[in-house]
């Protein structure tokens, strides 16, 4: 089984390479190195990969498939915070390192599209970070996208409009509007399903 997921990486190898902005031995040797700490994973649409309130204790590589990242507002409200696609991991870091010491997730994460992925155990991750210099440059490159990942949600919620905020998830994520569903998009615009339809149809 680690072999099929060793495959799979190698098929994500130069396009995470080029985000993560690493060298292609540093990525091969962390999916050596995590491969005996992987199960296969194969979820329907709409499937539960990591539950707000229940402690995080592993996250997953996508193999394939859209995953949808959330949290619950005060009110109980679900919101969309991010998507994330092919060659890239689930998990919130806050949430990951709170389950080190038992503390429940915040945010959730729950398959947009049917998904293919690895779940990968944190902990024994965590143990090898401890003896693995490289494991920990990985990391870093992994938080580092993830800042990256953030200040670009930030910059399209910022703008004034709805129909501006879309055209900047256009530009910033294209292609992706065709694989998640349009009420997805809208939580994730901040305006309603509704309002979301009448924007796809203005020329």
């Amino acid at each position: 089984m680690p072999h099929a997921y060793q495959l799979q990486r190698e098929q994500h190898r130069a396009t995470t390479v080029q985000r993560l902005g690493i060298g292609i031995e540093l990525y091969d040797r962390y999916t050596e190195l995590s491969a005996p700490h992987v199960t296969p994973v194969h979820v329907r649409k709409g499937t539960t990969l990591q539950e707000a309130g229940t402690r995080a204790t592993h996250y997953c590589w996508i193999a394939s498939g859209v995953a949808r990242r959330g949290h619950f507002s005060v009110a109980g409200e679900d919101l969309t915070l991010g998507f994330i696609t092919e060659g890239e991991n689930t998990g919130s870091h806050s949430d990951m390192m709170g389950g080190l010491q038992g503390e429940p997730a915040r945010e959730f994460f729950v398959a947009e599209t049917a998904v293919e992925a690895w779940r990968i155990d944190w902990m024994a991750m965590q143990r090898h970070k401890a003896e693995h210099s490289f494991v920990h440059e990985y990391y870093l490159k992994i938080i580092e996208c993830s800042i990256r990942r953030y200040a670009a949600n930030l910059q399209i919620r910022s703008h004034n409009t709805a129909e501006a905020r879309l055209e900047a998830f256009r530009s910033q994520f294209p292609g992706l509007e065709q694989r998640i569903t349009q009420r997805a998009l809208a939580s994730y615009l901040g305006i309603t399903t509704q309002y979301m339809s009448r924007l796809r149809k203005a020329p």
